[in-house]
């Protein structure tokens, strides 16, 4: 396919420019690795945990207010992929690129200005401040998905017979990029450090935290041009190859391929029609909702729930807990993508590891009541472990199974709009918790109670992975008399 207009004009200059500079493989090798750079610095986001104390200290947000960022910059990153799909396919991911950076510069450099200056929430004009900053969160959020869609289908296009540099190592540097983060911010110039001894009154600054932010993509800006530009290059390449093909035939023996095109249209609009008319995508969608709903909430709430179990020194093992996490889920991420293969060559059905991730998730969301009502921090960070491979594993899982059932063709679709589920189940669980830590959580002083006041959010989410179990138990059934072979 023709480069766009868009396309064209943004990888003008850097088409023209890279063969003079560099040789081809080492254009490649350089964009793949300034593709890898781009997706760790994309997942930045789920540092938002580390967030909530600053917010709750500094500027005097509620836990309602807190879990309304998260879920407006979930609704921003899981919403979009439809759609951001459908640009990279028209103009490339160099325009992906281009709009993560618009959105994450400007964004980033507002958020910590109002941090600078609590007076703009404390004052008359809080309300105003707070909107603002929920409208730049969920920028921040699409940005996310542009970001790491342009890494991961500029790795694909690079690398496209090789899964470990297509996928496998892109999704792997997005899963590591919190640990990279938090590992970031336990530099003591992010810190602000009050007068008083108690490390309790220390926390950080995300005035300055914001703004190193804002400087790193636009590094990565430039970085993620680059690389995507060379895509681009290569699209130019392959458009002037066929051009040349395609002088060579007639007129008569172009218009069957002509025809050909418009039958594979026809037929993936069918296939489209059929796969969203079936009641299989939905009640997957239901319990991919139900899964990955309280996964999310905990994630958003890592840094209240430490507070509320410890409340001394909480910043500190919220960094920890943050740390492990990630690197549970970094590592699972690997081990089931080895898994999934070596059960497909065993003819093993992928059921059984989706079935596994999800009866762990009914252990952690046990463990988290258990930890809750007996108000003890003990097994806090194992338990945020567990988090870390279930999220992992499940997010390795669910596109494997969508790739097995509906195939390559219609994936990028599929997958996209059913990334709407968790985007929903987020929403729902992050008020719940918002609800219910507001409510029973802050006596009349605005001091903490104990964490037994949290509890019963756990128990909802307790049932919802039993659900979720059902409903997966459900989709499998319907699947196996479908003929379907996963």
């Amino acid at each position: 396919m023709a480069l766009s207009k868009v396309e064209h004009y943004l990888s003008y200059h850097t088409r023209l420019l890279l063969p003079h500079v560099l040789s081809h493989q080492s254009s490649h090798r350089i964009a793949y690795i300034f593709s890898l750079l781009s997706a760790v610095s994309a997942g930045f986001i789920t540092l938002i945990s580390l967030y909530s104390q600053p917010w709750q200290n500094h500027l005097n947000y509620s836990s309602w207010q807190i879990n309304t960022i998260a879920s407006m910059t979930n609704l921003g990153m899981y919403l979009t992929p439809p759609i951001l799909g459908m640009i990279a396919d028209s103009h490339g991911p160099i325009t992906l690129s281009l709009l993560a950076i618009v959105g994450f510069i400007p964004s980033y450099s507002y958020l910590a200005y109002v941090f600078n200056h609590p007076e703009l929430s404390l004052g008359g004009n809080g309300d105003s401040s707070f909107n603002l900053s929920i409208i730049c969160f969920t920028f921040i959020g699409i940005s996310t998905s542009a970001l790491y869609f342009s890494a991961l289908l500029t790795c694909t296009k690079l690398y496209p017979r090789t899964k470990l540099l297509s996928i496998s190592l892109p999704t792997t540097c997005y899963g590591i990029s919190s640990v990279v983060g938090s590992q970031l911010l336990r530099i003591r110039w992010f810190w602000s450090y009050s007068t008083h001894s108690s490390s309790s009154s220390n926390g950080l600054n995300l005035g300055r935290v914001f703004q190193t932010f804002a400087w790193v993509y636009v590094v990565i800006g430039l970085l993620a041009w680059i690389a995507t530009s060379v895509v681009s290059l290569l699209h130019f390449n392959e458009e002037q190859t066929n051009q040349k093909r395609l002088d060579d035939h007639t007129d008569v023996e172009q218009s069957p391929l002509l025809e050909q095109d418009n039958h594979a249209q026809e037929r993936f609009a069918e296939t489209m029609l059929r796969i969203f008319s079936d009641p299989v995508t939905y009640i997957l969608a239901v319990s991919i909702l139900l899964s990955l709903g309280p996964l999310e909430m905990f994630i958003a709430n890592m840094g209240s729930l430490t507070n509320l179990l410890v409340q001394v020194d909480a910043p500190a093992l919220s960094t920890k807990l943050l740390s492990t996490y990630a690197l549970s889920s970094t590592f699972t991420r690997l081990l089931t993508g080895i898994v999934a293969d070596l059960f497909a060559k065993k003819r093993i059905s992928i059921k059984w590891i989706l079935l596994a991730f999800l009866s762990l998730g009914v252990c952690a969301q046990l463990f988290l009541l258990r930890l809750t009502s007996s108000v003890s921090s003990w097994g806090l960070v194992p338990t945020g472990s567990l988090v870390g491979i279930i999220y992992g594993g499940l997010f390795t899982v669910y596109p494997t199974l969508v790739l097995l059932v509906w195939g390559e063709r219609s994936f990028g679709t599929v997958y996209g709009s059913l990334l709407i589920a968790p985007a929903i189940g987020s929403t729902i669980f992050c008020m719940l918790y918002a609800k219910v830590y507001d409510s029973r959580c802050m006596n009349g002083s605005g001091d903490l109670r104990k964490s037994s006041c949290i509890s019963i959010v756990y128990k909802y989410s307790s049932i919802a992975f039993v659900a979720s179990i059902v409903l997966s138990a459900a989709v499998f059934w319907m699947l196996k008399r479908k003929n379907f072979r996963i």
